[in-house]
């Protein structure tokens, strides 16, 4: 990520050399329009680091997907504040059991209902049911409504072409979330604390998909917003645009260890612990849209 964040960096004063280079063909725009709107599809490319990286270990890249309008302010010809609305679905994966780690793995656990929804499951209580699942690796799926507040800066247009680059924040409120995740079951013997492989084959797991997590990831997420782009000019103020941008998010996924209430791990005496996984979330996305 560093080396991304520093190719945008360098990147920008290109865009602002643009600006200004006279020996460059420059189409001028009859006039500049003080708000423009714009509509967009994405798609995203979405990761998890885990603070835990003795114990736990970034699974597989999600693929995301989304929508949204923009609304952008022009302060001027090369200056605007964009925001507007965005739809979107996030995705990413993480190992709660990587054998690479180390030797000495905590073997999380979890319970299902006959409907295949989780367990709430009390700290240091005896397991909820008699058959646990311990989990292996578990992949995301969390649904978000955001808005952006981005400063957009751009260069004048150069053929039919503007290039910019952007750099704000975006405010998320997730509307669901859910989970498939790859187990193994067994049996658990509450008076000797020993667990049991029910499946015939010892190395078996098998994957449970679309598990609701709502009460399982944080309601709301803060991100920091970099991109680069350009707009092709079709006629007058309509262009089709494009972009990349980089989001980098400030705060955990998942629940906080108090409001875990279905993942848990054995102590040494037997009682059940909870599991404090902390991950913070990142992705890129490119966009394709119109603005007016």
């Amino acid at each position: 990520m560093n080396k991304l964040f520093h190719l945008i960096l360098l990147f920008l004063p290109i865009l602002f050399y643009g600006q200004s280079n006279n020996n460059d063909p420059v189409v001028e725009s009859s006039e500049v329009r003080k708000l423009r709107f714009g509509l967009y599809g994405q798609g995203s490319l979405g990761w998890l680091n885990p603070e835990q990286k003795k114990d736990y270990s970034r699974a597989s890249l999600g693929f995301g997907y989304g929508w949204g309008f923009d609304l952008e302010y022009n302060f001027n010809k090369n200056t605007a504040l964009r925001s507007g609305l965005n739809i979107s679905t996030y995705k990413a994966g993480l190992n709660y059991f990587d054998s690479e780690l180390n030797e000495n793995l905590n073997e999380t656990y979890f319970a299902l209902d006959q409907n295949e929804d989780f367990i709430s499951w009390n700290s240091n209580d005896f397991p909820p049911d008699s058959v646990l699942y311990q989990l292996y690796t578990r992949n995301y799926s969390v649904n978000y409504v955001s808005i952006p507040v981005i400063l957009k800066f751009k260069t004048n247009e150069i053929g039919y072409l503007t290039y910019f680059g952007e750099f704000g924040g975006t405010l998320g409120f997730k509307t669901n979330a859910s989970v498939d995740d790859e187990i193994k079951p067994f049996s658990y013997n509450t008076t000797n604390s020993n667990f049991t492989n029910i499946l015939p084959n010892e190395n078996q797991k098998f994957t449970v998909t679309d598990i609701n997590l709502d009460k399982g990831t944080q309601s709301v997420r803060l991100g920091l917003n970099m991109g680069i782009g350009a707009e092709y000019n079709i006629s007058g103020n309509t262009a089709l645009f494009f972009q990349l941008n980089w989001n980098y998010f400030v705060n955990n996924l998942l629940s906080k260890p108090e409001n875990e209430n279905f993942l848990r791990k054995q102590a040494d005496d037997g009682t059940f612990e909870t599991v404090a996984v902390k991950a913070i979330p990142g992705s890129l996305v490119i966009s394709v849209g119109v603005i007016f």
